[in-house]
């Protein structure tokens, strides 16, 4: 068994969502996050969203987990999706063993 979890900004939303339906993972978590660059502690000294909401990044956090040769085809389409129009910020992914589950 695989963890996958999959970072995206918002605007990913439904093509993650669609490379998750295409391979059938029916169950999976979706939690909105809000991200920060480098320049927030520079410019502000601390991390709150509501200090700097220019320099926020509104993402979306997806795990699930899956057989190992789910967790592989839903990683390769997610290197491969096409990335949006001056996006600095593409869909990440990373997968890790699950030693044990109960």
């Amino acid at each position: 068994m695989k963890l996958i979890g999959l970072m995206s900004l918002s605007d990913y939303k439904n093509e993650i969502r669609e490379v998750l339906k295409r391979h059938k993972v029916h169950i999976y978590s979706e939690v909105d996050i809000v991200g920060h660059t480098a320049d927030t502690l520079r410019k502000y000294g601390w991390w709150s969203s509501s200090s700097a909401p220019d320099e926020n990044l509104y993402s979306t956090l997806y795990f699930t987990i899956v057989e190992k040769d789910l967790a592989e085809a839903v990683m390769n389409d997610i290197s491969e999706m096409p990335q949006k129009e001056d996006d600095d910020h593409p869909p990440r992914a990373f997968m890790v063993n699950i030693e044990k589950m109960v």
